[in-house]
């Protein structure tokens, strides 16, 4: 019987230069399924190279936050991101061997933060190295969810 060797385990050089287009379509997936409604997120941004295609094995994966809902909403989302990062940070091992502690540093910013072009909100629409904005999961709201009179199928 033969042993087959993944293409994802440790060291193996299969994909060694798609970590930027890897990345970047998780941080494209962590958009799809996160829940702006439950977590009170307005926007979601990726930044840095994994935006910029330069990402490599050991890279991180800058994500922007704009944030607009309560305390509980932003310690909910923060462990929901956590959980994603230690996930990605462990699949990032089995592609390349490199273990970062995480893969996500988030960055959460406010309306005043994006009034007051502080922190990373001057990002938002840079002329120069603009955070790319990302796609949400869009919940129904609860008028869209029975636009059939009221009938559930």
């Amino acid at each position: 019987m033969s042993r087959k060797i993944s293409p994802s385990a440790p060291g193996n050089t299969a994909g060694i230069h798609d970590h930027w287009a890897w990345r970047m379509h998780m941080a494209e997936r962590i958009a799809a399924s996160l829940d702006s409604l439950r977590f009170g997120v307005a926007a979601l941004y990726v930044l840095g190279s994994a935006k910029n295609a330069t990402a490599g094995s050991g890279s991180d994966i800058d994500l922007l936050v704009h944030f607009r809902g309560s305390g509980r909403q932003r310690a909910d989302l923060i462990l929901w991101l956590e959980g994603w990062s230690l996930c990605l940070d462990e699949v990032n091992f089995l592609r390349t061997g490199i273990r970062t502690g995480g893969l996500l540093d988030i960055h959460i910013i406010t309306d005043d933060d994006i009034a007051a072009k502080s922190s990373f909100a001057v990002r938002i629409g840079a002329a120069t190295d603009a955070a790319r904005p990302l796609p949400l999961h869009r919940r129904p709201q609860p008028s869209e969810q029975l636009s059939n009179g009221g009938v559930e199928i």
